[in-house]
């Protein structure tokens, strides 16, 4: 089921470790939401040019900003910061620890507006919040299956449930490799229109194994064999093997998994006794980087031409 949110409310943010929130003003009014997935630099709103500035965004206050409104004096001040915060804005985020004074605050708390203050750069600030936003507004969808890091790519393995994904992910990690979820992995398209996964909350860190219950990836492994999120590169469907099906032997097939609207590269593995599933996985990841690069498949080499 494809998800998509509608507004985060500020305190969502404020509780976001990486945005280096370090003060809140105006606390009373962080169940703000936003409604844009972009955060804004107002410029030339500050001045009173409002054509572009959009109230559904949350406003930065970089050293431009601030540097602008110091320089005005008392009664010009007062008068520029009453027109801007009118507009009810979500709320503003200062960069860079930068003081602000009673007259800002108080009058933001006139229009319920918080005021948020980072020690971050103004450009830091800006990527990291919008980054933030982004995924969250975007699109989602939740696939069962294991997500992981393969020689630094995504790679997601998929099938019927009892069929050993999560058993083959732990030869995996064994192996040096990296888990993001096991389970549930939530899907969200990123700024540049990829697909990025990422584990459920509830969920993360920990792994079933049958025979051994859930075990604490952190804890067996270290933190080092966790990733946050990971786009998705390639997908591996691992099926029990069926006489009754012809399998790929060419390498001729062309196979997708189909992720809000994406097309992802899929290999398809009958799993059968004596198969060595986190081997066969770590060739495929292998092969579809040689043909990535350029590497001809064996119907190439066979006919010196790529096949139609």
């Amino acid at each position: 089921m494809i998800r998509i949110n509608e507004g985060i409310e500020i305190s969502k943010i404020i509780e976001q470790n990486d945005l280096r929130i370090v003060k809140v003003y105006n606390k009373k009014w962080v169940t703000n939401k936003v409604s844009h997935p972009r955060a804004q630099k107002p410029g030339l709103a500050i001045a009173g040019y409002f054509k572009y500035l959009n109230r559904g965004r949350i406003q930065i206050f970089g050293k431009t900003e601030m540097g602008y409104l110091n320089q005005l004096d008392s009664k010009k001040r007062e008068i520029q910061l009453k027109k801007f915060f009118a507009i009810k804005l979500p709320a503003v985020v200062v960069a860079e620890n930068q003081e602000i004074d009673e007259l800002i605050i108080s009058i933001a708390r006139k229009y319920k507006t918080p005021i948020l203050i980072s020690n971050l750069s103004s450009s830091l600030l800006t990527s990291r919040l919008c980054s933030l936003l982004f995924r969250y507004f975007s699109k989602k969808i939740k696939i069962n299956g294991v997500l992981m890091d393969i020689l630094g790519l995504g790679i997601l393995i998929k099938g019927d449930s009892g069929i050993g994904k999560s058993e083959t992910a732990l030869e995996l990690i064994n192996k040096g490799y990296n888990l993001v979820a096991d389970d549930l992995i939530e899907f969200y398209l990123n700024s540049n229109d990829e697909p990025i996964g990422r584990p459920i909350d509830k969920i993360k860190e920990w792994i079933e194994v049958r025979g051994l219950g859930i075990i604490n990836i952190i804890d067996i492994f270290g933190a080092g064999a966790l990733l946050e999120e990971k786009r998705l590169d390639m997908v591996v469907n691992l099926e029990r093997w069926s006489t009754k099906k012809k399998y790929d032997r060419l390498g001729e097939g062309n196979l997708y998994f189909h992720v809000l609207g994406k097309d992802i590269p899929m290999f398809d593995i009958p799993v059968a006794p004596g198969r060595d599933l986190s081997t066969l996985i770590e060739v495929a990841v292998k092969y579809f980087i040689s043909i990535k690069r350029g590497k001809k498949s064996f119907i190439e080499h066979l006919y010196g031409k790529e096949k139609k």
